[in-house]
C-alpha cells in the first residue's frame, strides 16, 4: 500500500475540473453545469464541490457571478497558467511529462557531475544530513516532496554556474507537481530517499561521470515508478 495513496476528494475533484478545462470540454467563458448537476456526475457531497470550486475560484481559473453561476475565466492570469495550469499540463500530457523527464534528466545528471567537482566538505555534510533526514511518524505528504525536493535544489546551488541554477529553478514547479504524485507511489519517507544515495556516494568520491549515470537512472526510474502507480490505481477503480 502506498505512502499516501488517499487523496482528498476535494483535491480529486480540482484535478479533474482543471482537466476538462485543459481538454477543452470546458471553454473559457463557457458556464460550468450546476452545483446540483456536477455532485450527480462526480459523486461528491455539495461541501466537497463547493471547497474544490472555491479553490479553482481562487487559482483566478473560475468565476461565480451571483445569481448566474460559475464561468471559466476568459483571461486566465499568466501568473496562474504558470503556477498552476502548465505543471498539471505536463503531468496529465505523456508528450510534455517526456518532455520533462528529458530536460531534468539533462540538467540534473549535468548538475550532479559538476558538484562531484566543485563540492567542499561543507556541501557534502549538508547533502548528507537532506539524505539521512529522520522523518517523524506523522509526517505529510508535501514535508516528503520537500526533503526531496531539497536534496536536488542542494546540488544546484552548490555548482559554480549560474545559468544551470537558473535553468533548474525554471522546472522547480513541474518538479514538484510531479513528486506530489511519485511520493504516493512509495511505502514510507524513507523509501523516496533511498535513490539519492548512489548519487551522493559518487560525489563523495568526487566520480564526476559516476554521479552523472546515477542521477539520470533516478529520474528515468522515478517516472517508471510514477507511471507503475497510476496504472495500478487506474486498474483498481476500473475493478
Amino acid at each position: 500500500m502506498s505512502l499516501f495513496q488517499k487523496t482528498s476528494a476535494v483535491e480529486a475533484v480540482v484535478k479533474l475540473l482543471i482537466g476538462r478545462i485543459h481538454s477543452g470540454e470546458y471553454q473559457a467563458g463557457q458556464k460550468l453545469p450546476s452545483e446540483r448537476l456536477l455532485q450527480e456526475e462526480i459523486g461528491v457531497g455539495r461541501l466537497t464541490l463547493r471547497e474544490a470550486l472555491s479553490r479553482l475560484n481562487a487559482m483566478g481559473i473560475i468565476t461565480t457571478a451571483h445569481g448566474r453561476g460559475t464561468y471559466v475565466e476568459d483571461d486566465i492570469k499568466s501568473q496562474t497558467f504558470r503556477d498552476i495550469l502548465v505543471p498539471y499540463f505536463a503531468l496529465n500530457d505523456p508528450k510534455r511529462l517526456g518532455d520533462l523527464v528529458v530536460a531534468r534528466s539533462m540538467l540534473e545528471s549535468e548538475i550532479a557531475g559538476l558538484v562531484a567537482e566543485q563540492r567542499t566538505d561543507a556541501d557534502l555534510a549538508a547533502l548528507a544530513e537532506i539524505v539521512d533526514y529522520r522523518f517523524p511518524p506523522d509526517i505529510k505528504l508535501d514535508e516528503v516532496v520537500q526533503q526531496d525536493l531539497l536534496f536536488h535544489q542542494k546540488l544546484a546551488e552548490i555548482i559554480d554556474n549560474g545559468f544551470l541554477a537558473k535553468m533548474h529553478e525554471a522546472l522547480v514547479d513541474n518538479i514538484r507537481l510531479f513528486l506530489r504524485e511519485y511520493v504516493k507511489s512509495k511505502t514510507s519517507p524513507e523509501e523516496v530517499m533511498w535513490p539519492h544515495i548512489p548519487i551522493l556516494e559518487a560525489i563523495k568520491l568526487g566520480d564526476a561521470e559516476s554521479a552523472r549515470h546515477h542521477a539520470r537512472m533516478h529520474v528515468s526510474y522515478s517516472v517508471q515508478d510514477y507511471e507503475k502507480y497510476i496504472y495500478s490505481t487506474i486498474k483498481v477503480k476500473t475493478q
